[in-house]
C-alpha cells in the first residue's frame, strides 16, 4: 500500500509539474493587485492618459472613473487590445505586452472610485490566442 501512494504521489507531482502549474500566475493576492495598479499607472500614463485624461476624467477618448463599463475583465481587456477604431482608440496589441496589458487594465479597473478584481496576463494571453485562430 505503502509503495502505491508514493507511485501515485509521484505520478501526481509530474501530472501538475507538466500541466503548467509550475508555471501558474502569480497570486491573486493584494499585494500583487497593489503592484498592478502602481506599474499599470505607469503604462496608463505613457499610452491612454493623452485620450482618456490623467485622472480619468476623460478627453478624447470617454471618461473612465466612475465607468460601469470597466469592471467587465474581458471588455476591458477587448478593449485595451484591439481598440475601438470606430471610436478613435486605437488597437494596443501590437505594443503592449500581456502583463502590460494586465497592469493597465488592473489600474483602470482599481482607480478613480472603480473598485474591481486583478487582470492576470494569462487572462489577456488567452484573449489574443482565442481571437489569433
Amino acid at each position: 500500500m505503502t509503495s502505491f501512494v508514493k507511485s501515485w504521489a509521484a505520478a501526481l507531482a509530474l501530472t501538475v509539474m507538466t500541466s503548467g502549474a509550475a508555471f501558474a500566475q502569480p497570486a491573486n493576492d493584494e499585494a500583487t493587485k497593489e503592484a498592478y495598479i502602481k506599474q499599470g499607472e505607469v503604462v496608463f500614463n505613457d499610452y491612454c492618459s493623452a485620450c482618456h485624461g490623467a485622472n480619468g476624467e476623460g478627453g478624447s477618448g470617454p471618461a473612465l472613473a466612475k465607468n460601469g463599463f470597466v469592471n467587465g475583465r474581458a471588455a476591458v481587456i477587448n478593449q485595451v487590445l484591439f481598440g475601438a477604431t470606430d471610436h478613435g482608440m486605437p488597437p494596443f496589441a501590437p505594443v503592449l505586452t500581456d502583463e502590460q496589458v494586465a497592469q493597465v487594465a488592473t489600474y483602470i479597473r482599481n482607480s478613480w472610485g472603480n473598485k474591481a478584481g486583478i487582470v492576470l496576463p494569462r487572462s489577456v494571453e488567452l484573449r489574443r490566442t482565442e481571437t489569433s485562430n
